[in-house]
């Protein structure tokens, strides 16, 4: 579960961000996590000051304007299909992140973005969601936490998403007229910023299965194949694109 534009991003501050940011979360090593969560709380920041809603916090506060509570206030979203986790379950999620970090240890400082965990209720539908209506907060199914391997890559799945509507919240990847499409799986209505979402997990779950012993090579298969049929579609409609959302697509086509 993702979500499509729910206010305009902030104008573009520089000719080529993924320049700027180092290139994409969980594919190129050195990107710059500081720099985007900091461009990230200035936005929230004047987005509460035209609000008149600050709540008394100063400009240079950055973890309080990363804290999950504040994002989600200042994102107007709806209601949350969430319950809390059970105290068992935090610290299988805990464990999860600490076995991503020990398989690519250059993602553990984007394993520690402040998110909160919780479980998707009702249950029975999909095993993880995520929304841009929920920054920063992840929802598991219980079927999420059947083994470590799944657990984990349904942490990282949403993770992926939680750094791409960071980087939403400063760039559109997409133009307002932008028309809807269809994914590979078969799901209908989907923004362009969506699919360059689902191709960025795709990626992002492919380097996880390299770096394990066990590749799996059938899941392999099937995230590429999944990750091909994203970025063909994106391919056809570069029209829809603003500059940030194709440079998205090229670096993802360098990543195969």
């Amino acid at each position: 579960m993702t979500g499509c534009s729910l206010t305009p991003a902030a104008p573009l501050t520089v000719t080529d961000p993924l320049l700027d940011l180092a290139g994409i979360p969980f594919l190129d090593d050195a990107f710059s996590s500081r720099r985007l969560l900091s461009a990230v709380a200035a936005v929230r920041h004047v987005a509460a000051e035209r609000r008149g809603n600050t709540g008394g916090l100063a400009e240079r506060s950055l973890e309080a304007w990363l804290a999950p509570s504040r994002a989600v206030m200042l994102a107007d979203g709806v209601a949350m299909p969430a319950r809390p986790l059970t105290a068992a379950q935090h610290g299988q999620v805990d464990e999860a992140r600490a076995g991503l970090a020990e398989m690519v240890p250059a993602w553990r400082g984007l394993l520690a973005l402040p998110v909160r965990y919780a479980l998707l209720y009702p249950d029975g539908g999909a095993i993880s969601a995520s929304s841009k209506a929920w920054p920063q907060h992840v929802l598991l199914a219980t079927a999420a936490f059947a083994t470590p391997a799944e657990l984990r890559e349904q942490v990282l799945h949403e993770l992926s998403h939680q750094w791409l509507y960071l980087i939403e919240q400063v760039w559109r990847l997409e133009h307002p007229s932008a028309a809807e499409l269809t994914l590979p799986s078969g799901t209908s209505g989907r923004c362009p910023a969506e699919v360059i979402g689902a191709a960025h997990v795709a990626t992002v779950l492919i380097r996880l299965y390299r770096a394990q012993d066990d590749a799996r090579p059938g899941r392999l298969g099937q995230l590429s194949a999944y990750r091909d049929g994203c970025l063909d579609l994106l391919e056809k409609i570069p029209g829809d694109l603003t500059d940030i959302g194709r440079a998205f697509v090229r670096r993802l086509k360098e990543g195969k």
